[in-house]
């Protein structure tokens, strides 16, 4: 008499091995997940690389600039190098621009740009502003080369106005590159410039950043996260619902005002 075909996993099918074990239904909703995600991967890796090139032509100085409230009058760039910021600035129509440098020869070549120039550490200066001046306080990737920038953000806070802005950018210690070398190969290496630039006193996650602006008398209003890491990693971060976000920040841009007064 012929055989009667199997039932694997009771469907009728083919002749099999007699050592095939049946498929259960978990395993099968599991790939039928599996065969959705990869699906809809290629789609989402598509609209991952035309949001990180739209965000990509705008440079960081770009953003800062962005996040500026329209009606600035006066606004202070600390750490100003050669006067990109303040170039960047006066082609933007703003009138009145402060400029910080440490570095006399980058300073003499961008104080140009700056109605009013001072070259000095920010850390022992005593700025000659009056209460509540600025309209809007730039620090533009300094705050992590200083010794105590919690001490420098509470000198400057009398010299923002009560609804001014602080606009700052400081790099992620978090970005997985650099823990991936720190986890996996035990490397804490230093590089001319980036997240570990050999000039850096401090790093700083985004919840020590709130934690600094916090003790000095700020809260963070505005945080602008842009993504940067290979495509399968950011296609992750979106199935995941933004939850490796941290990891893949490079750089922080954010918002700052004073707190409210009780």
């Amino acid at each position: 008499m012929p055989r009667k075909p199997r039932l694997v996993g009771g469907v009728k099918g083919h002749n099999q091995n007699e050592n095939s074990v049946p498929r259960s239904p978990a395993c099968g909703r599991e790939l039928h997940i599996v065969e959705k995600m990869r699906k809809l991967l290629p789609a989402m890796l598509f609209t991952i690389k035309g949001l990180r090139n739209s965000l990509s032509d705008l440079s960081v100085r770009e953003v800062q600039i962005h996040l500026i409230p329209p009606g600035a009058e006066r606004i202070l760039d600390v750490g100003c190098g050669r006067g990109d910021m303040g170039k960047a600035l006066k082609e933007r129509g703003f009138r009145e621009i402060a400029g910080i440098e440490v570095n006399e020869e980058a300073a003499q070549k961008g104080k140009r740009y700056y109605n009013r120039f001072i070259v000095g550490d920010v850390e022992k200066l005593d700025l000659p502003f009056e209460k509540e001046y600025f309209s809007c306080i730039i620090y533009g990737d300094v705050l992590e080369h200083l010794v105590d920038p919690v001490k420098v953000l509470k000198k400057h806070h009398q010299l923002l106005k009560k609804d001014g802005r602080i606009i700052c950018s400081i790099p992620n210690i978090r970005y997985y590159r650099v823990l991936k070398k720190l986890v996996f190969k035990g490397k804490w290496e230093y590089t001319d410039d980036g997240i570990m630039d050999r000039t850096h006193l401090r790093f700083f996650t985004l919840a020590s950043i709130r934690q600094m602006f916090d003790e000095s008398g700020f809260v963070i209003r505005d945080l602008v996260k842009r993504p940067s890491g290979v495509g399968w990693l950011r296609g992750l971060n979106i199935l995941l619902g933004n939850r490796l976000i941290e990891f893949l920040v490079r750089q922080y841009i954010f918002v700052a005002m004073k707190k409210e007064e009780n």
